[in-house]
């Protein structure tokens, strides 16, 4: 057993074993090597990466057992990196569009079942979409800039993952809908102040909103969020 990690320290990989003048390969790893970058080549198939869902869902299938084989490696190994990174980056993107695809369907199912004119209703629905929201921010406006973005695919991963828009419907819609109603109360409620909020009693509706109202207008501030006692 070799006693080596290049990974010991994640934010400063070392130079693989590979790298040195006096590495002879064995016949194991230039198998592995040769298989990593044919499937390297067979997912970047252009100069951008456009995918549909069934596509990223037929990648993952594909090759999915040579990344885990590939995984074992990359302690002792420098040449394997580049599809190691390349099919995370494709993983990462599908669990999104998998996960928060239909997290969105869901939001926007409890969205129809309140009337959303009634501000408390509204609030709660916003309160408790609010890890989604934040999570499909950090793909989609990350990636906002990209010329891409105007044509039928956008951009969602900053190795330059890109979903046709058919597919990213569901999580468009719900991402509209958040921030404008969130950029509704904002406009209503930005200039109240903390001793406002605190003099609030059971006797005003404005107290049954308050949490969760607190937390957006702190995070339009750059403030830490906690609830108020």
């Amino acid at each position: 057993m070799i006693d080596f990690d290049r990974t010991e320290d994640p934010f400063e990989w070392k130079p693989g074993l590979d790298a040195l003048p006096e590495f002879v390969p064995t016949a194991e790893y230039t198998d592995l090597l040769l298989r990593c970058d044919a499937a390297y080549a067979d997912i970047l198939t252009d100069d951008v990466l456009n995918y549909r869902m069934t596509d990223l869902k037929a990648v993952i299938d594909q090759y999915m057992e040579l990344f885990h084989e590939v995984e074992m490696e990359l302690k002792f190994y420098e040449r394997f990196d580049r599809f190691f990174y390349l099919f995370d980056a494709v993983h990462t993107c599908y669990l999104f569009m998998d996960k928060e695809g239909w997290n969105a369907f869901f939001a926007l199912d409890d969205y129809k079942k309140f009337d959303m004119s009634v501000e408390r209703d509204l609030t709660n629905w916003l309160f408790s979409y609010k890890d989604l929201n934040e999570t499909i921010v950090k793909h989609l406006f990350y990636n906002s800039d990209c010329d891409c973005n105007s044509h039928d695919y956008y951009r969602i991963s900053h190795l330059g993952i890109h979903m046709h828009k058919e597919d990213l419907v569901q999580i468009f819609e719900f991402s509209t809908l958040y921030t404008e109603h969130y950029a509704q109360l904002l406009k209503q409620y930005m200039d109240i102040t903390w001793e406002e909020f605190l003099s609030y009693t059971k006797e005003d509706q404005m107290y049954f909103l308050r949490d969760n109202l607190f937390y957006y207008i702190l995070r339009s501030r750059d403030k830490d969020y906690a609830p108020l006692p």
